[in-house]
């Protein structure tokens, strides 16, 4: 198996996972797949830790410290 082969493999395999991911969680949209699948890319397919990193990256509001 060639480079390019494990890299589309392991690009199918990550847009699978996102979208069950999607599916279990009801949510919708490309952008958003595409999002998950770039915090799949870092994290992992751990589901708490993907949990973790889309709230932070979909937080609406940034705290301001004093």
């Amino acid at each position: 198996m060639s480079a390019s082969n494990e890299e589309l493999n392991d690009k199918e395999r990550i847009e699978e996972f996102a979208k069950q991911y999607m599916e279990k969680r009801e949510l919708r949209g490309k952008s958003r797949r595409m999002k998950i699948m770039r915090i799949i890319e870092t994290v992992g397919f751990d589901e708490r830790k993907i949990e973790t990193a889309l709230q932070r990256a979909t937080i609406n509001k940034r705290i301001e410290h004093e």
